[in-house]
């Protein structure tokens, strides 16, 4: 079960659960089937290099117009393979391959470097689309390298630098195996009072997680930590669950001469917004610094956790330019154009849909909007 697959990380790990719990209507899929099929999509493609859907001027509606500047879109990913820990997220090699094989063949793809190039630069080039993963979990290396080596996909992986020096997962994961294995049908918490949830299936153990996760993201770093261990007194985490999970830095420094990229993802993968200036300093500083250390090689792409933008906040700004990286990811939707924010860059999570049909026709969606609009 992917926890991702209808919004990904959009409001964060937490609330992605939430919307998979509500099926899409199978018209969707139908409808994509049918476009991509029968070459209705190829169409809409073409039109999207030359028109767009924007807002007209009282918000009430669209219109078509012809498109202003190049778009880039960047696909956020976790990762490729099936079962055990992330248990939010699923994505059969299969269908990836597929969805690279799709991009390669009608987009023009491009690394981070190169779209942070263009975006600088106000070049006249064709929309683009740049491969990132988030968290580094080991089935990158299995089942992603191979196939973004047969499409030469230039992808970056956001690495949460302590986990992976030390192999454990990180942190939400521990919570949501933490309600996997509890062996009670209820559990009592208290977040902003006491809270009672009902464990009577695995959706609602993943469903119990996801809402602590949520409220963790609204308190300080001290506290989620003070929370993360009450969890862990009382549920004996499986070990065998949590062993071999993270990459390592053998097959991480193989990926990168194989021209997979690496950027940071802090040291602990903390909410940034909640962090005081010393441990923003620090999670952004010492997990360049191991990188480049590591890689022996520049670090210049950072991931922000969870991503929205009440987990940004308005303070790393200055300290990702401090630290001399050269741009920033979020999880907000949308595509990015040539007058965007390099440290707020928009990404989106259509990777998880089941269909390659449904994967291209979301993809088309995107570049028929405007630059930061989400589309229809």
């Amino acid at each position: 079960m992917s926890a991702d697959s209808e919004a990904g990380r959009v409001s964060g790990k937490a609330d992605s659960h939430r919307r998979e719990e509500t099926p899409r209507p199978r018209w969707r899929e139908m409808v994509a089937a049918g476009l991509y099929h029968s070459g209705a999509l190829a169409c809409l493609r073409e039109l999207s290099h030359r028109y767009e859907f924007a807002p007209d001027n009282r918000g009430k509606g669209r219109h078509l117009r012809r498109v202003r500047q190049p778009k880039y879109a960047i696909l956020c990913y976790h990762r490729v393979g099936t079962g055990g820990i992330p248990l939010f997220s699923e994505l059969l090699p299969e269908l990836f391959d597929a969805q690279m094989k799709y991009l390669r063949s009608h987009y023009r793809v491009v690394s981070l470097n190169e779209l942070c190039e263009a975006i600088e630069s106000r070049q006249e080039n064709e929309h683009s689309v740049a491969v990132t993963f988030d968290d580094g979990y080991a089935d990158l290396f299995a089942h992603a390298m191979p196939i973004l080596e047969r499409y030469a996909v230039p992808a970056t992986i956001y690495l949460p630098v302590a986990s992976i020096e030390t192999g454990e997962v990180p942190w939400y994961d521990r919570i949501f195996l933490a309600l996997k294995v509890y062996p009670g049908n209820e559990f009592e918490i208290t977040l902003d009072g006491l809270q009672k949830f009902r464990l009577n299936s695995q959706e609602a153990r993943l469903g119990t997680a996801a809402k602590i996760i949520g409220y963790l993201r609204t308190i300080s770093d001290t506290r989620r930590r003070e929370y993360c261990r009450e969890i862990e007194e009382r549920v004996a985490l499986p070990g065998e669950e949590l062993q071999g999970r993270m990459l390592n830095w053998d097959q991480i420094r193989t990926m990168s001469r194989s021209g997979v990229s690496f950027g940071s993802h802090t040291m602990t993968h903390p909410v940034v917004s909640r962090l005081t200036s010393s441990e923003l300093e620090s999670e952004l500083r010492d997990s360049k610094e191991l990188l480049e250390r590591r890689l022996d090689t520049p670090v210049v792409h950072f991931a922000f956790p969870f991503g929205h933008l009440e987990d940004c906040g308005t303070r790393a700004m200055t300290v990702l330019r401090q630290q001399g990286y050269r741009s920033a990811t979020t999880t907000i939707e949308g595509v990015n154009s040539r007058s965007d924010n390099l440290y707020a860059l928009r990404r989106t999570q259509i990777v998880n849909e089941p269909s390659i049909s449904m994967y291209a026709f979301k993809l088309n969606q995107l570049f028929l909007a405007p630059g930061g609009d989400q589309g229809a």
